[in-house]
């Protein structure tokens, strides 16, 4: 791990958007829906979804294993459902934050924490967490890709428009909205993918964005020299 430290920005609380329960009802009373997807989640990420039988799905849903099968076909069906209410919230919460009127970086911060961190997490606090990606590859990779597509759109637009408010100046580089937003996205992946804990992700997330801020937005009287 690197020693950097970056003082953090006075003006953000390193929070993002309220990361609900993905899987439960807005009213105060959860559907049978709502009840069966948080079921499968706790399963899948207790035992692994393998080992996990519509029979455990249905006992901790609090319902029959016929009335279970009404709703789904089998488990696969239950995990693809699931994917697509997790990605679907994920998307959400990112194009709220995207839209709000909180300083650039912290846009771009709360944007990447409200997609990520439930999903993350997820995979963190499992033990079967290896398993759970390898299925989401085999079964849900069109749910995974779709949603992937839709961020970086959003991601691109939100660039483009900061841009064009002059919160950001792309022409300092040469850049475009796509592959700056490419950029960010590949890079973290690789956060991901090198992170041991939602703490150390946030924290590495947050040190990317300013560097990736300060870059376009340095003051034109005090260049960034390369020797």
């Amino acid at each position: 791990m690197s020693n950097m430290k970056i003082q953090p920005d006075s003006n953000y609380d390193g929070q993002s958007p309220a990361i609900g329960n993905s899987v439960s009802s807005a009213s105060a009373l959860p559907t049978k829906r709502d009840r069966i997807l948080k079921a499968a989640l706790e399963c899948f990420g207790r035992y692994g979804f393998k080992r996990t039988a519509m029979d455990d799905i249905a006992k901790i849903a609090g319902i029959s294993r016929a009335a279970l099968y009404l709703l789904f076909q089998n488990k696969e069906d239950i995990f693809r459902t699931l994917c697509e209410d997790l990605h679907g919230n994920a998307i959400a919460r990112a194009q709220t934050a995207l839209q709000s009127e909180i300083r650039f970086r912290d846009r771009l911060n709360a944007a990447f924490e409200g997609k990520d961190l439930e999903l993350f997490e997820l995979v963190c606090d499992s033990p079967h967490g290896s398993e759970l990606i390898d299925l989401k590859n085999a079964i849900a990779a069109d749910i995974f890709l779709s949603s992937s597509k839709q961020f970086e759109e959003l991601l691109k637009e939100a660039i483009r428009q900061a841009d064009e408010r002059g919160e950001i100046e792309l022409s300092r580089g040469g850049f475009q909205p796509s592959n700056c937003a490419s950029l960010l996205i590949g890079c973290t992946q690789g956060l991901k993918k090198s992170s041991s804990s939602v703490v150390e992700y946030r924290q590495q997330l947050r040190h990317l964005i300013l560097i990736f801020d300060l870059a376009l937005t340095a003051s034109t009287n005090n260049p960034i020299r390369s020797h």
